[in-house]
């Protein structure tokens, strides 16, 4: 059975509030391998009426950000495709990265791992974002996550 390494940066590291969703057995199963920094700088901030974290796909500008690594399942993957609106709001592509311990230096260091970026930026966001962050913690910049049904389109995100 195939496994996918996947990079996550908000509310599905451990501790976070949909570490849940990660670590149900029932949609599917899941490791944890260990914490990684993208190799490329991204936009990362908090944002939107129910204090979601986004990262754009826009290498370059913002930071390396921190997260955690997970081998996944397929079904684990689909759970995840879904909880992200995969391919409508979220995509989900595969970047580079660099796990704890290793040289960033190092070429062998670096692994392509899959991770979720928003497919479109929606300029309403601007009216309610944090700074450029490089790690995402719930309650960063006095903004905590709010439960909320799975985000079929950007509108539901503003």
């Amino acid at each position: 059975m195939p496994t996918y390494r996947v990079f996550v940066y908000g509310t599905l590291k451990r501790g976070e509030p949909n570490a849940h969703i990660m670590s149900n057995p029932k949609t599917g199963k899941h490791k944890f391998v260990g914490g990684a920094v993208t190799k490329e700088a991204y936009p990362l901030f908090v944002a939107g009426q129910w204090n979601i974290p986004f990262m754009l796909g826009e290498e370059g500008k913002g930071f390396r950000i921190h997260g955690e690594l997970y081998d996944v399942d397929e079904a684990k993957l689909k759970a995840l495709d879904t909880l992200e609106g995969h391919p409508t709001v979220y995509q989900r592509t595969l970047r580079p990265v660099i796990p704890d311990g290793k040289n960033a230096n190092d070429d062998d260091a670096v692994e392509e791992v899959w991770m979720y970026t928003l497919k479109r930026y929606d300029p309403r966001l601007d009216e309610t974002k944090t700074k450029l962050l490089d790690r995402y913690y719930n309650g960063v910049e006095g903004r905590f996550y709010m439960k909320h049904e799975v985000v079929k389109s950007n509108d539901n995100l503003i």
